[in-house]
């Protein structure tokens, strides 16, 4: 195999496209590409192989790109991970017989969003097992393509490491301007997987080889460095459930062979490079000798996207937690209403707002019921009564791209309290016909609203100056392990979070122990309470809302009492007596108003305000 590395030491090696994708554009479903031809019925993914070595391809790649555990549960085949792999690598040497072209094992990331991993050497195990199949399988090499992330490339390439000393072919997928996650620099990063191991590292850009030529700019080159690039086909169209690419081979050929002059050694393509696109590539590369001499990596400078109105920038909120250090202070929670009609909410909120709320709190479509959206209620709010808002921001609706650009107009808005929430599932709300996204959940939140604050993205774009949020997290005291709750919130701080709200508590003993638990900690903590109307809310808040927990003897004497006033009385009675509990031992509270009714939570905000 160390003939591959002397051939990409002296000439330009073409590499096939993406075996699964390849077969996607025929037809073949994703999951079948594993479960039927690469188990049962082989032909087409060597055909497949076969197309591309006909084409010209020196360097294929195994259909196995995401035929790692996690990747492979959607198709329900976590089962055959070795199997899959190990036949995966057997169809592509099956094909290559006398030609003298190299199989690599193709690898992809392991499928798990970073904010869910658990310790790192799970996530190595999970890769670990699948290059242990290829390996098994006899290929020449592993490919370790489309990683956004360097830290789990890193991670990739020591699960390969451990087992076998085969060549390692490391290729980032980077944004459009060569951002990582994090601000990660590319010369940092590429310096570290080289130091890894990775004898060729490289990028494979999924929107086309146009950037290709600024990405290569930004890895050092020369003697000893090989260089790699495998971009996909450009932008694809989504129709009639199906990513489509344009052919364009001739293009895809010429940008292409602009790489070799920067020392980029192995050409090759992802999603949507047919074998058409490797033929013409062979064809214009086929005198091209990479440049040698050394170049040092290139960080090109961009004008930062900039957040704040400049001239005639409104005065900046004041963070609770400044007000926090100097008196007490009362978060009210209101709801936007479900329909267009604003009225009842405004007086809501004006009535809380006379009562002396430090600050009003709106949910983001709290149990996936649709409402007005709170950023539009909370700037409402502002303009009319000069509120400040904390507002909810849930995972479930946005994806990565969405959450963000929420994040940067609540900033642009001059809205700075954010309570970073996963948010509950949309199938069990009033359309559950929705989907939920998830791309991220509360821990990943964290982090995209930590690094808007540092002045970038979750791409590593710079924006400016930054934001200024004042980060809140959920707690939930009323879980069967109340401990673990305590250790999530800890990472959850170690993610960035300033403040803490706490579900409603009903019992006494509770507050005391959150004294207990999360006084050490050192974070801010808002008690929330909650007013029951009725012996009916009461039943469904215990019984159906998830974080909610209301004692027996509360639920059986609000039945005992006559519906109406009465029971919204005591209702009020247990809430105003939990509020006192929780200002001998806290110095703020997170009051929900139930249904709009700001008449059961304003008099509890003056008392608790006035407490010594």
């Amino acid at each position: 195999m160390a003939n591959l590395l002397e051939a990409l030491g002296s000439r330009i090696v073409v590499g096939d496209g993406a075996v699964a994708a390849y077969l996607y554009a025929e037809g073949v479903p994703l999951g079948r590409s594993f479960e039927g031809f690469n188990l049962t019925e082989p032909d087409r993914v060597s055909a497949a192989h076969r197309a591309y070595l006909e084409a010209g391809s020196e360097v294929i790649a195994t259909n196995s790109f995401a035929a790692g555990r996690f990747s492979l549960q959607r198709h329900g085949l976590e089962d055959k991970v070795n199997e899959i792999n190990w036949k995966a690598a057997k169809l592509a040497l099956s094909e290559v017989g006398k030609s003298g072209a190299w199989v690599v094992g193709c690898m992809g990331p392991c499928g798990i969003p970073p904010s869910e991993w658990g310790p790192a050497h799970e996530v190595e195990a999970l890769f670990r097992q699948q290059a242990g199949a290829l390996l098994d399988g006899g290929v020449h090499a592993i490919l370790l393509q489309s990683f956004a992330d360097p830290k789990e490339l890193t991670i990739a390439m020591e699960a390969v490491r451990e087992l076998h000393h085969l060549p390692i072919l490391a290729l980032l997928a980077a944004g459009r301007e060569g951002t990582l996650p994090g601000g990660k620099h590319w010369e940092e990063s590429t310096k570290q997987l080289r130091e890894a191991g990775a004898e060729v590292i490289g990028v494979a850009p999924a929107f086309g080889p146009s950037a290709c030529e600024g990405l290569m700019k930004r890895i050092s080159s020369g003697p000893g460095k090989l260089l790699a690039a495998y971009p996909d086909a450009g932008q694809p169209e989504f129709s009639e459930g199906r990513y489509l690419y344009a052919n364009h081979p001739d293009y895809f050929a010429q940008r292409m062979a602009e790489l070799p002059a920067l020392g980029v050694n192995l050409l090759g393509g992802g999603s949507g490079v047919s074998p058409s696109h490797i033929r013409a590539l062979k064809a214009k590369v086929g005198g091209l000798t990479p440049a040698t001499q050394v170049r040092a990596a290139v960080e090109p400078k961009r004008e930062a996207i900039q957040i704040s109105s400049g001239a005639g920038e409104r005065k900046k909120e004041e963070s609770i937690l400044d007000r926090l250090k100097k008196e007490r202070i009362a978060v009210v929670e209101l709801d936007s209403p479900r329909g267009l009609d604003m009225g009842p909410f405004l007086k809501a909120a004006q009535e809380l707002v006379k009562a002396g709320a430090t600050a009003l709190t709106l949910a983001d479509n709290s149990l996936a019921i649709l409402r007005v959206a709170n950023t539009a209620a909370a700037t409402l709010l502002r303009e009319k009564f000069g509120t400040t808002s904390l507002i909810h921001l849930a995972c479930r609706d946005k994806n990565l791209i969405g959450l963000q650009s929420e994040l940067m107009g609540l900033a642009a808005l001059g809205h700075r309290h954010v309570l970073a929430l996963t948010g509950d599932p949309s199938k069990f709300g009033d359309h559950p016909g929705a989907t939920s996204v998830y791309d991220v959940n509360s821990l990943g939140l964290i982090d995209l609203i930590r690094q808007l604050n540092e002045g970038r993205n979750s791409a590593g774009r710079e924006v400016g100056k930054g934001a200024e949020f004042v980060i809140g997290v959920a707690f939930n005291p009323n879980s069967k392990n109340f401990d673990a709750q305590v250790k999530k919130l800890e990472r959850k701080m170690e993610k960035g979070a300033h403040f803490v709200m706490t579900q409603p508590v009903y019992e006494l003993e509770m507050i005391r122990k959150m004294k207990d638990a999360l006084g050490p900690l050192g974070i801010p903590v808002l008690v929330g309470v909650m007013p029951v109307v009725s012996a009916r809310n009461a039943e469904f808040l215990h019984h159906e809302v998830p974080g909610i927990s209301i004692p027996d003897r509360v639920r059986e004497k609000i039945r005992l009492l006559p519906e109406g006033p009465a029971q919204a009385e005591y209702g009020r009675e247990v809430a105003a007596e939990l509020a006192r509990e929780v200002a001998q031992h806290f110095r703020g509270i997170y009051l929900i108003t139930p249904m709009v009714r700001s008449g059961m939570t304003a008099p509890i905000v003056q008392e608790f305000l006035k407490t010594k």
